[in-house]
């Protein structure tokens, strides 16, 4: 016998989670388009020409990085948006469901925390480098 959830969201209630779920399946959207950007832009936009190996190395490896990132974010997005649908579409799960939202919620909070974290040691490298360090 399945346990249910003490709780059941009201109509109102799951308006607004429903919202949520279709704004993050948007932004689930979105960073999976941002994944093909910087995939074509590490590829196509990087100048072959006259650049050291190092700087094309450097290129890439930051737009493939990148990439992953978005991709990694896209996913999460999508579950969250999925758990929060079903939120709204079950009955006898709310619960569950939601929790299920918020630990996703929870790792994309860590990742982006740890992409400002990149992000910053990245910008000093290239400074360090710039600056012949």
């Amino acid at each position: 016998m399945a346990s249910q959830d003490a709780y059941e969201f009201t109509s109102r209630e799951n308006g607004t989670i429903g919202k949520a779920a279709t704004w993050a399946r948007a932004l689930a959207g979105a960073s999976f388009i941002m994944v093909v950007v910087h995939l074509v832009f590490a590829f196509v936009g990087t100048d072959l020409a006259g650049t050291s190996i190092q700087l094309l190395l450097f290129d890439v490896g930051a737009g493939v990085v990148a990439a992953s990132c978005y991709l990694l974010a896209g996913i999460l997005f999508a579950v969250v948006g999925g758990a929060l649908r079903r939120v709204v579409d079950t009955e006898g799960s709310d619960l569950k469901n939601m929790l299920k939202a918020l630990d996703t919620l929870h790792r994309i909070f860590v990742l982006r925390i740890a992409l400002v974290f990149l992000t910053v040691l990245a910008v000093v490298a290239v400074i360090a480098v710039g600056e012949g360090l």
